[in-house]
């Protein structure tokens, strides 16, 4: 049974967790990730192109297939996560900061450094979140 899917090229790494992470590698940097929690198996490649993990049984075997082969392993559970930036642009788009004020609390920012800098900032805060 198929658990997750990718395409392209990934990146693998095991953590000091003793979990494998599969990060995408190029365009989309960041947008998908595989992970393998209580990995414990064989050395998987620093690269990994179309990863495919399948679960074996229902004890904690699982198997990853790639172009670079395939390798078998134990691991507590296996995800995949999809983001989906679209959905919180939306959704947080009437939060973000124009130009106006990026420029602003550059500004602001400075003068964080002088006496009294809090207290503008405080203040300039205070009359945005009305």
């Amino acid at each position: 049974m198929i658990v997750a899917e990718a395409v392209g090229s990934y990146r693998a790494e095991v953590s000091g967790a003793g979990t494998l992470v599969m990060a995408p590698v190029g365009e989309g940097v960041g947008r998908s990730r595989l992970l393998c929690f209580g990995y414990d198996g064989e050395a998987v490649p620093s690269s990994v192109h179309d990863p495919r993990v399948e679960r074996l049984a229902a004890s904690g075997d699982w198997r990853l297939i790639c172009r670079e082969g395939s390798f078998d392993f134990r691991a507590r559970g296996v995800e995949a996560h999809q983001a989906l930036p679209t959905f919180f642009d939306a959704m947080l788009g009437e939060y973000a900061l124009r130009s106006r004020d990026k420029a602003v609390v550059r500004w602001l920012l400075r003068l964080l450094r002088l006496p009294g800098g809090a207290k503008l900032l405080q203040a300039w805060h205070a009359r945005r979140a009305q």
